[in-house]
């Protein structure tokens, strides 16, 4: 039987020209048809005939005249931004710290968010887990006043492995459990009347830079998106890359859980092995509370604002005592930097990229950890794949797997339009 996943992924050749010709229209605002032959490269016939199938369906409409450079003035098209809207839903990482949330965004036709609402996560069961994305997609629908016969669908960006065949993601609630994402896919539809669609959280956090966001220029078309140091999104040759199964895109090695102590030598954080993930906050937390359990008497200003004790040490902890500029904090982030740098300066060497976003939270710790990353794939790196490579923070910052999520939905509107 042939591999459903992988049929899915794949798109018809009338569909990327859908996603061309609509994303062109989204993108330049107000185009003729004749420029937008001149920029997918399609025949004009073959656009016009696209465009005018798309002007009946309500999803572009002529706004007017451009200016004539000889002959006929062309009409100017414009995407319908309230054709309808998308929802877009973050699931939260699983490694829960003080920030971790569940995030919605309502968007319209052209990628616009035109409503959020944003919940915290924390450590329950399953059905719990679903009642709460309920509640968030109720608060974003009641309290913004969107139209809900206006919702084409919901995006998941989900993180962990997925199996497309028993649909779960080996998802962390609480002891690393799979996560039944059909479950919350039936709630959808059940409380809803809306279809959803899931995928892993790096990919759609790949999409929404690309699709969304300000950091990449228009035309790279090979992307990796940095989901901390646990997963990457991928984007090659501007389509997402899924891999045979669609569970491409982990970063972690999985030991057997009845493992040797000396194979599990990389369970602890000195592990010295970048092949492991060391959190969404990239273990720099931790770090910082080995450090100061070892060195009583360091005085930082981590410790000021943790009130003296390591134990409440946290992420943002470390990141505003380093735009303070206390030196042990910019130390742990650079550590943190070099380390996931030599994890990007791997993966540069292997697709070639024309650029890197750093995204899932650890963007926030700024230049401080930038840099570092740079640094190290400097050396690391080969330099015909480095030197034209771009390594930049996500620019839609913690909306990014939502936004993306829901650019999801969009695509596939634009693609079966």
């Amino acid at each position: 039987m042939k591999d459903f996943a992988e049929k899915e992924a794949r798109l018809s050749e009338k569909e990327r020209r859908n996603l061309e010709i609509l994303d062109t229209i989204r993108r330049k605002k107000e185009i003729s048809r004749a420029d937008i032959s001149k920029f997918t490269g399609l025949n004009i016939v073959t656009v016009s005939n696209y465009v005018n199938h798309y002007i009946k369906k309500a999803l572009v409409y002529e706004t007017g005249l451009d200016i004539s450079t000889g002959g006929r003035r062309p009409e100017l098209l414009k995407l319908n931004k309230n054709f309808g809207y998308s929802i877009g839903i973050d699931l939260g990482a699983p490694h829960i710290v003080e920030d971790t949330s569940i995030i919605a965004c309502a968007m319209d036709a052209s990628s616009d968010v035109v409503a959020k609402e944003k919940v915290q996560k924390v450590t329950e069961s399953q059905d719990d887990f679903i009642k709460r994305i309920e509640l968030v997609i109720s608060r974003l629908i009641e309290k913004n006043k969107i139209q809900k016969d206006k919702i084409k669908g919901v995006g998941l960006g989900i993180w962990g492995p997925l199996d497309r065949y028993k649909e779960t993601a080996r998802y962390a609630i609480e002891k690393g459990e799979t996560l039944s994402y059909a479950a919350i896919q039936k709630m959808i539809e059940r409380v809803f009347g809306l279809p959803s669609f899931v995928e892993h959280d790096a990919m759609v956090a790949a999409l929404g830079e690309k699709w969304s966001g300000i950091g990449l220029e228009e035309g790279v078309d090979n992307i990796l998106f940095m989901c901390a140091d646990s997963s990457v999104g991928l984007i090659i040759n501007g389509e997402l890359y899924y891999g045979a199964t669609k569970s491409a895109g982990e970063l972690n090695i999985n030991p057997p859980q009845d493992a040797s102590n000396d194979v599990r030598c990389w369970e602890s954080y000195a592990y010295g092995c970048c092949l492991r993930s060391r959190g969404i906050d990239l273990g720099i937390p931790t770090y910082a509370k080995n450090y100061f359990k070892e060195h009583k008497n360091e005085k930082s200003k981590i410790l000021d604002i943790v009130g003296g004790n390591p134990e409440n040490i946290t992420l943002n902890a470390v990141i505003k005592a380093s735009d303070n500029n206390d030196a042990l904090a910019i130390k742990f982030l650079q550590e943190a930097g070099a380390y996931l740098g030599a994890k990007i300066a791997y993966l540069i060497n292997l697709f070639n990229p024309e650029a890197v976003v750093i995204g899932r939270g650890i963007e926030k710790a700024g230049d401080v950890l930038l840099d570092a990353i740079k640094k190290t794939v400097k050396i690391w790196g080969y330099e015909e794949a480095v030197k034209i490579v771009k390594i930049i923070p996500a620019s839609l910052g913690e909306d990014t797997v939502a936004v993306g999520a829901g650019d999801l939905v969009i695509q596939k509107i634009f693609s079966k339009i």
